[in-house]
C-alpha cells in the first residue's frame, strides 16, 4: 500500500517552524493484529481502533482534521492536499 493519503502544510506557530506532514496508507489491520503488537522503544504505549468521533476527543484538532482528510482520501482513492488539516484540493 504505502500510497500518500494526505500532504498537509502546517504554518509556523510560536517556536515551531513551518512544515509539511504526511499520512500514508499503511494497509488494513484487525483486532487480531493488535494482540501481538510490541512497541520496543517505548515511544508508543498502546494501539487501538477508534471512530473519528472518539479520535476528536483524544487528539489535538489539527491531527483530528488531518485524519478525517485521510479517511476521505482513502475512500476516494485520492491524495488530499491540506493546509492546517483543512482540505484545499
Amino acid at each position: 500500500m504505502e500510497r500518500p493519503l494526505v500532504v498537509d502544510y502546517v504554518r509556523p506557530q510560536n517556536s515551531r517552524p513551518e512544515g509539511v506532514a504526511f499520512v500514508f496508507d499503511g494497509g488494513v489491520l484487525d483486532e487480531t493484529d493488535l494482540v501481538g503488537m510490541v512497541f520496543p522503544d517505548g515511544e508508543i504505549l498502546s494501539a487501538g481502533f477508534h471512530t473519528l468521533a472518539e479520535v476528536r476527543g483524544k487528539v489535538k484538532p489539527l491531527l483530528a482534521d488531518r485524519l478525517a482528510a485521510a479517511l476521505q482520501a482513502a475512500e476516494q482513492g485520492a491524495t488530499a492536499l491540506c493546509e492546517q488539516g483543512q482540505r484545499i484540493a
